[in-house]
């Protein structure tokens, strides 16, 4: 048989024949049966130790091969795969890996439209790279006998496989296993592998995802040896009664006997991680030969339930034994994780064990960032530990399955998994004429791409939910899916399709980017569905404003339930420029302009590449934490404390308590063990310092800790916190009467003089041109009006923000003078100017009081009631400052960069780091590092300081370069990177009465601009500050 599958296959591939990887009644040859992923061991202890290292059964073939690669297919090698076939002349390369990230061909960058000229099923000839592999491996002599099965973790995009110069098959899928059955193939001792992969293939079609175009082996390679006979396959179910207390565990399993193949049975053991068997039962095939389906049906009493939030698992042994005399040997073990967990939807809500479950969740990409998309344990490990940082606990796929080591960590640590089908065909569009979803050809390719993520993945806890695939329009291929899955899954998970709106083949209302209003109106509508958003809260760039405003709605209708944030790490490529300095490549940086690139539309993780946190990441963190506070009595000292979590009691949380006055602590404590039930709330009575009443401002925080290490996060670990600002009398702010300044005029200057301070205008134009403390220069350039920004990426995406506001970002350039005066005034100098921005129909002024111990007291004020936008980005002043200051002090919020629709995580404190650490380099630069509802602000260097007090709280931010620095030359976003951000020999200071919020619904059209109550209108603003000289 194997010579005529070897002929078969060679017909195929010989000229004049459809090519297989164009051909869609062609999706494999010869490979095995899809089931759920495990690896054979030699014993018990060895399986539970998920030792695959040592098992004699495991061979991987990960490591160095032979490499070729070629531009087109015409150019490929056609008989390499013959042995003997000489390659030493070939490059080396790592297995698993990505070839464009090794040197050969172009990284390829496009959020929609596949990277290819594209006519489905076919392929561009002259554009479809093919890179062959070859390499020697070893079959042990114990093998000899067994059944040996070859196993592609996953293959981008389409591959054929020889072995020993016999050609074994075919597979497309880039993101499932491909097995063979290589038994007939190897040989004891040495053997040759040859594969050939294709970079585009009609798969590609499906593959149209938001993501790196990458190609080659970029999963797992290994062989293992099974029993000929022995278990196939196994799907498991758990289900939980009515009460949710007692379990039904089913388990099927398919006995497969093969010719040569001993007689056996299969120890069937369900163990907790204590060792206690909660039961055992001995099962063998009724077949003779060929496939017997064997089920078990057990009654659990009360087990122990998985869930995110207690992840408790129990292992499903699967032990092949034969019989040798009156002796059972062992001749394979199987392991599984088992959850007994129940998903469903009951009475229009998403169940988990009966609980209506918040899915705090995030949608995540495979990438390194010198990987591309072969990501290791220590990778996943550490995204687990900072989604577990974060509040997260749950992850969607996006857009397909995930390498299988990533659904074990979920079971092990506990994250509630969507878990999406390879299937998105977006560069086609969604015209149901069109459309793949709806187009009659495609319906095996969508089942067979369903039918290989479910087989796979069925057995894991984790998956609470299966999603159908992404942004494909609607049709009759999502319901054939639909129906499948709703036939082969014994656990009855609900499913999820983006494109199916609220059609019958969806369990769960699914959208993207829908805004509040939206979910308001699902929330009214008495549905049937839940509403969890499958995208939301585009985090590109400068990011992520309002999401507390979601959580406010989603908290409040019980048919809401949560989303996915897009996403969850930018796909930034490591490079390093000429001068040393790394930055973040993005579509469009490599090979040139002819290359298809959506540019830095991969860059919206809410952390960066190399897994460091974004600003946006602290907001997420706070806005889905699982412990909220409310202060209702501070004289009685009462604090209560909600548990949101829905299976987990707070009995290893401690609460922490501070009271700061001016953001200094006078008092602290610690409540521990706070107890509270899941879903609950309970009273506590702290003993809250007395205040003084001497005007000063007080502030409560609250901190809900871990009283333990946990498995990923330390002791002491900051799950929750809120802060509380006590009422207080407002401040006025005093300009101190110390005149001492003589006025000198000469020509078209006039200074004022004393003996530690000298201050001078122009009064051509009525800018402070120079401030002298004890001699020494402190000023670059005075204050101008401030109302522009460097665009966000969600201004520039917005297509409205940029256009509608440019006249503002050279108006203060323009400025006209329309008055300038100067006089002495209750003990003091007052210098008034006014300005004319005639092109926004705007007019400021900005009035100086200064005495002769260097003190200003600056009064700004804007009319811009009948300007000429709809709103303005800022209201503010900028100056530049000597380079001298090195650091920075400030009463406000922080420590971490954060605006008026984004800072909720930032607490009101006393902070103190360098000049340089308020620069925020996002991979594309844009506006950035700034802090809001400042009280008081100090840049400080060896000689001098200086401190800003408002009269009312005030943004800020400070720069070593210039605001245009982080400009784009125009309305459209460039090629820029942050390695191109320079510093220069000063200081911006930037002091706003106001800047509008980052935005961050999505990054494109009118719903990119930040909500309504976050923009700054056309009206009248008037904003008062000092600034106080710091004599070192």
């Amino acid at each position: 048989m194997r010579y005529l599958l070897f002929f078969f296959m060679l017909i195929t591939l010989s000229a004049g024949a459809q090519n297989d990887w164009e051909n869609l009644d062609v999706l494999q040859k010869n490979r095995a049966r899809s089931h759920a992923f495990y690896i054979p061991f030699d014993n018990r202890e060895q399986a539970l130790a998920w030792d695959v290292e040592g098992s004699s059964r495991y061979l991987s073939l990960n490591g160095v091969w032979k490499f070729n690669w070629v531009g087109k297919p015409g150019e490929r090698p056609m008989d390499f795969y013959k042995v003997g076939y000489d390659v030493r002349t070939w490059d080396d390369i790592e297995v698993p890996s990505n070839w464009e990230l090794k040197g050969y061909g172009v990284p390829i960058y496009v959020e929609t439209g596949f990277g290819f000229k594209a006519k489905w099923p076919n392929v561009d000839p002259e554009n479809d790279p093919v890179g062959s592999y070859k390499r020697e491996f070893n079959i042990p002599g114990k093998w000899i006998g067994d059944k040996i099965m070859l196993h592609f973790g996953a293959v981008s995009s389409a591959f054929y496989v020889w072995v020993n110069g016999q050609l074994v098959g075919y597979s497309q899928d880039s993101k499932v296993p491909a097995e063979f059955d290589v038994t007939a193939y190897v040989r004891k001792g040495k053997n040759e592998i040859a594969v050939q992969v294709f970079r585009w293939c009609d798969g590609s079609y499906v593959e149209d995802q938001d993501f790196w175009r990458f190609s080659g082996i970029q999963r797992d390679v290994f062989l293992y040896a099974r029993p000929k006979s022995s278990v196939y396959d196994f799907q498991l179910a758990t289900d939980l009664d009515g009460e949710y207390r007692d379990a039904i565990f089913r388990l099927n399993m398919e006995l497969e006997n093969e010719a040569g193949g001993e007689l056996y049975d299969v120890l069937v053991m369900l163990n907790d991680r204590e060792g206690n068997t909660l039961f055992s039962e001995v099962v063998a095939p009724r077949k003779k030969m060929g496939v017997d389906t064997v089920s078990i049906v057990k009654s659990i009493s009360n087990p122990l339930k998985w869930t995110a939030e207690t992840p408790y698992l129990y292992d499903l042994i699967l032990e092949t034994r034969v019989a040798k005399g009156n002796r059972k040997v062992v001749k394979e073990v199987l392991v599984q994780a088992v959850g007994f967990r129940k998903s469903e939807i009951k009475g229009g809500q998403l169940l988990v064990n009966g609980q209506p479950v918040l899915l705090k969740g995030v949608n995540r990409h495979e990438h390194d960032p010198k990987k591309g998309h072969v990501v290791d344990r220590e990778s996943m490990m550490t995204d687990i530990r900072l989604m577990k940082e974060m509040n997260i606990n749950s992850v969607r796929t996006s857009h397909y399955p995930n390498d299988p080591l990533w659904y074990r960590l979920c079971d092990e640590y506990g994250l509630y998994v969507v878990d999406e089908a390879n299937i998105e065909s977006h560069g086609i569009g969604y015209d149901p004429r069109e459309s793949l979803a709806n187009r009659p050809e495609w319906t095996g390719v969508f089942i067979e791409r369903t039918e290989r993520m479910f087989q796979r993945d069925k057995n894991h806890a984790c998956v609470i939910i299966w999603s159908l695939g992404n942004e494909s329009g609607s049709g009759i291929n999502f319901l054939a899916t639909y129906k499948w899955l709703k036939e082969h899954d014994l656990s009855a998970r609900p499913i999820h399709s983006e494109d199916a709106g609220k059609k019958e083949f969806t369990d769960i209302y699914c959208p993207m980017y829908k805004q509040i209003d939206v979910l308001i109106n699902h929330a009214f509508s008495r549905p049937d569905k839940p509403l969890i958003l499958c995208e939301y809260a585009h985090a590109m760039g400068n990011s992520v404003g309002g999401l507390k405003e979601y959580w406010d709605v989603i908290r409040k209708y019980p048919y809401l339930q949560g989303g996915h944030i897009w996403d969850w790490v930018d796909q930034g490529i490591e490079q390093v420029d000429r001068a040393g300095v790394k930055y973040w490549a993005y579509g469009g940086d490599f090979g040139g302009k002819d290359i298809p690139s959506s540019k830095n539309f991969c860059l919206n993780g809410l952390v960066r590449a190399d897994r460091s946190w974004s600003p946006a990441a602290w907001e997420v963190k706070k806005v889905y934490q699982d412990v909220a506070f409310r202060l209702l009595d501070y004289g009685r000292g009462i604090v209560e404390v909600y548990n949101e979590y829905f299976f987990k009691s707070l009995d290893d949380v401690d609460l922490r308590w501070e009271v700061l006055k001016e953001g200094c602590v006078v008092d602290s404590g610690n409540v521990e063990c706070l107890g509270v039930a899941p879903q609950q709330k309970q009273l506590f009575r702290i003993s809250f310092p007395e205040l003084e009443d001497d005007g000063a401002e007080y502030v409560v925080n609250l901190y809900a800790v871990t009283r333990e290490q946990r498995a990923l996060l330390e002791k002491g670990y900051v799950l929750a916190a809120e802060q509380f600002v006590l009422p207080c009398m407002k401040k006025t702010l005093v300009f101190p009467k110390k005149n001492g300044l003589e006025i000198v005029e000469a020509d078209n200057m006039v200074s004022l003089q004393g003996k530690k301070v000298r201050f001078q205008f122009d009064k051509g134009n009525g800018r402070l041109v120079s401030y002298q403390l004890n001699g020494k220069e402190l000023l670059v350039d005075g204050f101008r009006g401030h109302f522009w920004r460097a665009g966000t990426d969600n201004d520039f995406g917005s297509e409205y923000i940029i256009p509608e506001c440019i006249g503002w970002k050279n108006a203060t350039e323009q400025a006209k003078l329309a008055h300038f005066e100067m006089k002495e005034k209750d003990g003091l100098i007052e210098v008034r100017t006014s300005y004319e921005l005639k092109e926004m129909n705007t007019t400021y002024s900005i009035c100086y009081q200064m005495n002769g111990e260097g003190e200003m007291g600056i009064r700004y004020q804007v009319d811009a009631r009948n300007c000429k936008s709809s709103f303005i980005p800022r209201i503010g002043l900028t100056w530049q400052l000597v380079p001298d200051f090195a650091r920075v002090q400030w009463y406000g919020r922080g420590p971490q960069e954060n605006y008026i629709d984004r800072n909720t995580g930032a607490f009101v404190g006393w902070y103190e780091n360098n000049v340089e650490d308020w620069y925020v380099a996002y991979p594309r630069p844009q506006e950035n590092g700034n802090r809001t509802d400042i009280r008081w602000m100090k840049l400080m260097g060896k000689e001098f300081g200086l401190e800003v007090r408002g009269d009312v709280p005030f943004g800020s931010s400070v720069y070593r370069f210039s605001n245009a620095v982080l400009e784009e030359p125009g309305m459209e976003t460039t090629q820029r990177h942050l390695n191109e951000v320079k510093q220069e020999d000063l200081i911006t200071w930037n002091i706003d009465g106001m800047q509008m919020g980052v935005g961050g619904d999505t990054t494109w059209s009118l719903r990119a601009v930040p909500h309504p109550q976050y923009l700054i209108l056309p009206g009248k603003y008037d904003f008062t500050f000092q600034i106080i000289p710091i004599y070192e």
